[in-house]
């Protein structure tokens, strides 16, 4: 009888063995794969700069994400960047210092490594899973990523090696926190400027409960060891509203923060930021103004060394750090979606109008415009044009920049 039980038991034991193994089987072979091709021409002329930069490269960023198994899941990416023709750029790396810098260097680097879980803790067992956890380099996007993005323009995006954990105790409820002992920034493995070693607190809390609008609250420890005067702490909240009032929508949104000098920084630091938007939709057009300022003291201005900066501030990318005096940025963008074309499915332009000028002093930095036509393709493949042209006042250089690239994604 007890031989018939082990029997029994041994059977029960390969049949569990087995279906667990053809369950690790079916999450690695029900993955999907990924890939995100770039090809761009970018030409930059800086005033104070002896020659014009031109870079051609192509970004091909491959990997493959599994399928769930109890949970779990896991994905590997890598990206593959490469430069044709003279390299009559300075790459940030390269010494080529008489060009403007377009942070592009060629590379063949790791981009996300993660092991992902996805459980229940507060929702029903056939809802969707609302405790979600993040171990390994990963892409880190909060809110609008002015403070925290991926920095996504550049070829190499810049990503996380981090813990992050996010919860949904309730449906309109998202807490989300991350420990960041790493940034793997935008100019590569090669760069002694590519990480920043850190230990970092990001704190998000999302609510979408109240109709037509997205409250957002903040608090992000940057303890960032290679750049002790950007480790600060920033607490803020933002509201986005979207109003339709007959075939017109209406769209209001605000921000404000404050930064203080925080870790090892040795500065010290009292800063605040706000921003207010207000903008109109109706039948393929929307126009938005908006105010954006970030306070400086004279001595150091309000930093956000983790955003996806070419996003703000204008695509000629002259205030990617904070001058000391602060930054002050009225600004009038336009979006029109244009009649069908052939061998496109949506042609958009774009147009956008900078004034910019110090917080701290009466100080006018310069202007800018920046005009855009993309063209979708198909559901994979998109060609852009963009022109972005500032024209500096005071120790600011005029600086205009042309990129003309394509990107196709799986």
């Amino acid at each position: 009888m007890n031989r018939v039980r082990l029997s029994v038991a041994a059977v029960l034991l390969m049949a569990a063995t087995e279906v667990r193994a053809q369950g690790i089987v079916d999450a690695l072979t029900d993955g999907t794969p990924l890939a995100d091709l770039r090809l761009r021409y970018e030409t930059i002329d800086q005033s104070n700069k002896t020659k014009t930069a031109e870079a051609t490269t192509l970004r091909a960023r491959l990997g493959y994400q599994t399928g769930s198994y109890f949970g779990f899941s896991a994905l590997a990416e890598a990206d593959f960047v490469q430069h044709f023709g003279p390299e009559h750029f300075n790459n940030t790396i390269n010494g080529l210092t008489q060009y403007p810098a377009i942070p592009d260097p060629d590379m063949a680097s790791l981009n996300r490594l993660q092991l992902a879980y996805a459980t229940h803790v507060a929702a029903d067992a056939d809802a969707m899973p609302d405790f979600k956890l993040i171990v390994g380099r990963q892409r880190i996007q909060f809110g609008d990523q002015r403070f925290i993005g991926n920095a996504g323009w550049r070829q190499h995006e810049q990503t996380y090696d981090a813990v992050t954990a996010a919860e949904t105790p309730l449906k309109d409820l998202t807490l989300t926190y991350a420990y960041v002992a790493q940034v793997n920034r935008v100019f590569g493995p090669e760069s002694e400027a590519g990480t920043f070693d850190s230990h970092s607190h990001l704190f998000n809390l999302v609510y979408m409960g109240v109709q037509h609008l997205k409250l957002e609250t903040y608090a992000y420890l940057l303890d960032l060891r290679q750049a002790p005067t950007l480790s600060t702490a920033t607490y803020g909240a933002r509201g986005e509203g979207a109003f339709l009032v007959g075939r017109v929508t209406l769209n209001i949104n605000a921000a404000v923060a404050r930064q203080r000098d925080y870790a090892n920084n040795p500065r010290s630091v009292d800063l605040g930021y706000y921003v207010a938007e207000g903008g109109i939709g109706y039948d393929g057009f929307s126009a938005l103004v908006g105010y954006e300022v970030l306070a400086g003291n004279g001595t150091i201005g309000f930093q956000t060394p983790l955003a996806s900066l070419h996003l703000f501030q204008g695509w000629a990318e002259s205030f990617l750090v904070d001058p000391p005096n602060g930054v002050e940025d009225l600004y009038i963008k336009a979006n029109c979606v244009l009649p069908a074309m052939p061998l496109a499915q949506r042609v958009t332009a774009s147009l956008i109008y900078h004034d910019f000028r110090a917080e701290h002093v009466p100080l006018d930095y310069g202007n800018e415009w920046d005009a855009r036509i993309e063209a979708q393709i198909d559901r994979r493949l998109v060609l852009d044009a963009d022109y972005g042209d500032f024209n500096g006042k005071g120790t600011f250089p005029d600086k205009k920049g042309f990129w003309l690239y394509a990107t196709w994604r799986y």
